[in-house]
């Protein structure tokens, strides 16, 4: 793999942000159910209703998101990581890129108002909520869908080109071609609206 010191950066940060997506996720789907554990010497299961867990990780998970697209030029960003190091999937970084910027403005208020750095009143609070005040938060998690399943294929492509096996590279292309396919609204087959789970 190209080495560079912003794309070891956007990796270790990258790979940090696929593990809080897994703990999310597995958290929304049951298979990772949090516990309170010695705080109050119990095992039993969180009550979602005193202590919204999955929320708090909605919110760390949206404001990390954030911090690897920031549209900054202090800040990294993604998708200029992406095309110094693979320019020849322009295609597919424009698609998915054109899926996550109508959203970096309202991210990067909830990453400084509640996912972060925090208010001092609500007043101020609540702007950060104009990410789903605006946007539908399907549309939101796919967008942070499709850039996490792109960035995962670059990086698996990457590592099979140090490889002979032809059929490996085959799978991340493919993984490759459909995210952009998904992020262009075209599904595998070609048709408009399609849509595969990653």
């Amino acid at each position: 793999m190209r080495r560079n010191e912003e794309l070891s950066i956007f990796g270790e940060r990258f790979m940090n942000f696929m593990n809080l997506w897994i703990i999310y996720t597995d958290m929304l789907t049951g298979h990772y159910v949090p516990s309170l554990g010695d705080m109050y010497r119990s095992s039993d299961p969180v009550d979602e209703e005193k202590w919204p867990v999955n929320m708090t990780m909605m919110f760390v998970l949206y404001a990390y998101f954030y911090s690897l697209v920031e549209d900054s030029e202090e800040g990294l960003n993604g998708f200029r990581v992406w095309r110094a190091v693979w320019p020849n999937e322009e295609s597919a970084i424009s698609a998915v890129e054109a899926r996550v910027t109508p959203f970096l403005g309202p991210l990067r208020l909830f990453r400084n108002r509640m996912g972060f750095h925090g208010s001092r009143s609500r007043s101020h609070e609540a702007a950060a909520f104009d990410l789903f005040n605006k946007h539908s938060g399907n549309n939101v998690f796919e967008a942070i869908k499709l850039f996490k399943g792109l960035g995962a294929a670059l990086f698996g492509m990457d590592l099979a080109q140090s490889k002979p096996d032809l059929e490996e590279r085959g799978r991340w292309r493919a993984l490759i071609d459909g995210v952009a396919a998904r992020a262009s609204g075209v599904g595998p087959a070609g048709h408009s609206g399609e849509t595969t789970q990653s």
